[in-house]
């Protein structure tokens, strides 16, 4: 697939930190580039200038937000599409939303790709103003059913597309023991469920749990 002459203006976190998110947001560009489109990445997390501005409460927001509103717009501006990576919570609401938002006003489609665990708490506080972004939207992504699951259960449809997996940074190990293996690569944080994989676990052929 050639994307030769296409202009995006994607919109989203990069690392670091190299959060999930980030390094989708990273590879989704690169990738675009390689098939011949013209990317013009629009930071959510870009650094504060200068550095001491981002302890200082009130003020950071501030000065995070009024270069990215004035980003996201020239952006917006050159840009053929405009693809949103989106998450729950104020992201959603001071990222995420207006990036949609501006999108309609310069009559450029927008994708909007969402990731987040959180999305049903954030649903049930937060449907009516996300539909009504939404409706703005030319087509909302998830990466799993079970986002896609989530949000139809508040009448909102979209379509599934996976991560990113880049498949050159993965090679089998040399003189691997045989059996079946979990590997759990998130962080030790509640809202990733861990222990229900750990409940989910493997056995091998002895009998013994097989989890890294």
């Amino acid at each position: 697939m050639s994307f030769s002459g296409l202009r995006v203006a994607l919109v989203g976190p990069l690392p670091p930190p190299a959060g999930g998110m980030a390094n989708q947001t990273r590879q989704l560009a690169e990738l675009l580039r390689q098939e011949g489109a013209s990317v013009e990445l629009v930071q959510v997390n870009a650094p504060y200038r200068p550095a001491w501005i981002g302890r200082v409460q009130g003020l950071r927001a501030v000065a995070r937000l009024l270069p990215y509103g004035f980003g996201l717009w020239s952006a917006a501006g050159r840009a053929d599409i405009v693809h949103v990576m989106a998450n729950s919570g104020w992201s959603w609401h001071l990222f995420a939303a207006p990036a949609v938002w501006i999108g309609s006003l310069r009559r450029r489609p927008v994708v909007v790709n969402y990731h987040g665990g959180e999305a049903e708490a954030f649903l049930n506080r937060s449907a009516p103003r996300v539909r009504s972004t939404l409706a703005r939207a030319s087509q909302l992504l998830f990466p799993s059913g079970f986002l896609k699951e989530v949000f139809g259960r508040f009448g909102i449809e979209g379509r599934i597309v996976p991560n990113v997996v880049d498949l050159a940074r993965f090679a089998p190990a040399e003189n691997r023991k045989r059996g079946a293996h979990l590997v759990l690569a998130r962080n030790l944080e509640p809202i990733y469920g861990i222990d229900t994989a750990l409940r989910a676990s493997l056995k091998d052929s002895a009998g013994n749990p097989v989890v890294k």
